[in-house]
């Protein structure tokens, strides 16, 4: 983690929107090619309606949980009299505060003792070595027991204790640096030049076994089982720097490569199957690049892949390389400053993290959401220093007394409180097609939660369409908010009315539903529909076409034309009743019913079969564009080149997050037309079939 950094969220999800003037039954007779007068006189304006779909037919993953890095705060509050860190604790980790279940623990590097304290406060993260003597630090060696302190760092191990007293069961350990001694700098902080690497070339197998003697000496301490471990963090950035206010290592690809191997060679010597998660890279995008460079063994050593979100783009890339490698994907770092100065009150913070955990799971697809540190150092936080909300609560970390100092929450801990205490491990993120709307079935699909953001200054309605859902019963759903006067405040309860639901929210606000009688898939409303489809490219707008045989490539784009049975393309589950976000499918096509396959590396048609070859994952944010990823080799259906020719080739690629490898399915099917009013202001919503016999898409 390094201090405040700000980027722009992805883009938005379009929906179409039509005059207020217009009948829904004139926009049916438009989009099919007809036309129709419009009505004599607009309708009056009503109040905004949002429309949300949720769409279970689309589950991520079972969710493994919210948590947080412990690292500074945890160094710090871990030594803070039994009651005041008892509270910080209860608040973090209790039921009745946020109820975290996870905790990643910072196995420090630790500098020379002779070095001068110049680290913030808290940053200085004790190692767990004894040198032999202060002249022959590279005398240290990791097999002998004298070397150890098995007791380093005893505030951050109060605070996994504590945790899993509370109901935490997931702990992960992750380094920020190697141990002073074996740097080119000296220092954990990083190298003189923040572009080389710190770790001296000859220390990689010293350094995999200190993290692999830290984690054996921690959780024999402490009673944690560490179910991952990961060896860097934000590898490629040039932030690190030596001197600098935190430890930190720049590590080049080939190094990260290297390190990787090296540690689960070290945990296989040591009897540990602790999974090597990697590479905690800054964001999405650079994480891409990283996993780029990796070969086979490399790949094959990584158990989980870890990515920050300090920077948004390339979500896609990353949820598609954990798809197409069968390995979980975390998001396991974030915070986020605000724009506004430091506040207590103001719930622009509050809902800028709202928007970063939504954005999150919808694109990102991870099993699991960790904050940075959710305890933050309040004087670091004050106008005379960054005057920022990094944070869920802010104390001060060098406090006259420990015992007496505030426990601040800010409008970011409601907010957090308004995802966390509903949304709970094993419950699984499904389809919305709303930018601020986040949804999850809970654990064993009986009911579900929503969660929406309401940023505007205004009072928003939305109307949740519960139509995807197999079952929805009318028990009252509960409904709690945060806003500028309420904190996760039980309102009055609303009513399901036949598969819809709608309610008011506050202005700058987040809500969550509790909806107890949803249940199942309705497999009629599930998107994609199985029938045949036209498959058309978000970049040229082109479709997928067979080619005619004899042709360069059995693939190309044409024009899209309803009529054109080398253009329809029906999709087969697998598995029959898997909603799953990974379900597989068979994609035949009109012309012959061959099936879409790769075959040595190429795109292809081949009879249908059951081989991995032809089993496509489709993957959206629930915007209406899919990439579609072939199980077999991790690659996605992909335009040659990202051309625009008619003719052009189509094939598959690794993910790259180009609009050439997203995908529109289009054909007789239904769609949502939403009519505004001169203010655009949303004044009805409904879904009318589109097919025009005969017509050309």
């Amino acid at each position: 983690m390094l201090g405040i950094r700000r980027r722009p969220r992805g883009v938005p999800r379009r929906r179409v929107h039509t005059a207020a003037t217009t009948s829904l039954a004139a926009v049916a007779a438009l989009l099919v090619g007809g036309a129709a007068s419009p009505p004599a006189a607009a309708a009056p304006a009503r109040p905004a309606v949002v429309p949300v779909r949720l769409d279970p037919g689309y589950q991520q993953a079972p969710f493994q949980g919210w948590g947080t890095a412990l690292a500074w705060f945890a160094n710090v509050t871990g030594g803070w009299p039994d009651a005041q860190r008892n509270r910080l604790a209860d608040a973090l980790y209790g039921a009745d505060g946020l109820g975290l279940t996870i905790a990643r623990y910072n196995i420090g590097g630790g500098d020379s003792p002779e070095t001068e304290p110049y680290m913030r406060a808290g940053a200085a993260v004790p190692g767990h070595w004894k040198r032999p003597g202060p002249q022959t630090p590279d005398g240290w060696d990791p097999d002998n027991p004298d070397h150890w302190d098995p007791y380093a760092d005893g505030n951050q191990r109060w605070w996994l204790k504590a945790a899993k007293a509370r109901g935490a069961d997931t702990f992960e350990a992750f380094s920020n640096s190697p141990p002073y001694f074996m740097t080119r700098s000296g220092l954990v902080s990083g190298a003189v030049d923040p572009r080389q690497d710190n770790l001296r070339p000859d220390q990689y197998e010293r350094f995999a076994a200190y993290l692999a003697g830290a984690l054996q000496r921690v959780q024999t301490s402490t009673g944690v089982t560490f179910a991952s471990v990961s060896p860097v963090n934000e590898p490629g950035t040039a932030y690190w720097r030596a001197g600098g206010l935190q430890e930190g290592s720049h590590w080049a690809p080939d190094s990260q490569a290297r390190v990787i191997t090296a540690l689960r060679a070290e945990l296989d010597r040591s009897g540990l199957r602790t999974t090597i998660a990697a590479m905690d890279e800054t964001d999405p995008d650079m994480f891409r690049a990283n996993w780029d460079s990796y070969g086979s063994p490399v790949r094959s050593a990584i158990g989980r892949l870890n990515t920050h979100t300090y920077g948004t783009n390339g979500r896609s890339g990353a949820r598609d390389i954990a798809k197409g490698s069968h390995t979980p994907l975390w998001m396991s770092e974030v915070d986020l400053g605000g724009t506004v100065p430091q506040s207590f009150s103001d719930m622009s913070p509050a809902l800028d993290l709202a928007g970063r955990i939504t954005d999150d799971l919808t694109r990102l697809e991870p099993r699991a959401w960790v904050l940075w540190q959710a305890v933050e150092d309040y004087e670091n936080m004050t106008p005379a220093h960054e005057n920022s909300n990094w944070g869920l609560i802010q104390t001060d970390f060098t406090p006259a007394d420990a015992a007496q100092e505030p426990l601040r929450r800010n409008k970011k801990y409601w907010a957090m409180a308004q995802y966390s205490r509903f949304i709970r491990p094993g419950a699984r993120v499904i389809g919305t097609d709303d930018d601020h709307t986040l949804a999850a079935v809970h654990p064993g699909g009986q009911g579900a939660v929503v969660v929406h953001a309401n940023p505007t200054g205004s009072a928003r309605t939305i109307a949740l369409d519960l139509t995807g859902f197999r079952d929805v019963s009318p028990a009252p759903v509960q409904r709690y908010t945060t806003d500028a006067t309420r904190n996760v405040s039980r309102e009055t309860d609303v009513s399901v009315t036949g598969r819809h639901l709608t309610v008011t929210l506050a202005p700058r606000s987040v809500t969550t539903l509790v909806v107890p009688g949803a249940s199942g898939v309705d497999p009629e409303k599930a998107d994609p529909a199985t029938g045949p489809r036209l498959l058309v490219n978000d970049h040229s707008g082109l479709a997928l076409t067979a080619a005619p045989p004899g042709a360069v490539s059995a693939l190309v784009q044409h024009s899209p034309n309803r009529l054109e049975s080398a253009q329809q393309w029906t999709l087969t589950r697998s598995v029959p009743g898997d909603w799953s976000s990974t379900a597989s499918y068979r994609v035949t096509n009109g012309d012959g019913g061959r099936a879409l396959a790769v075959a040595d590396g190429v795109l292809t048609l081949s009879p249908p079969g059951t081989s991995a070859q032809q089993q496509w994952m489709l993957s959206t944010a629930g915007d209406g564009h899919h990439t579609l990823v072939n199980s077999a080799t991790g690659t996605l259906l992909d335009v040659t080149g990202a051309s625009t020719a008619d003719g052009a080739p189509v094939g598959t690629y690794r993910p790259n997050t180009g609009r050439n490898q997203s995908w529109t399915f289009h054909g007789s099917h239904k769609v949502t037309v939403t009519l505004t009013d001169q203010d655009n202001n949303v004044t009805a919503t409904n879904s009318v079939d589109v097919q025009a016999a005969g017509s050309k898409f």
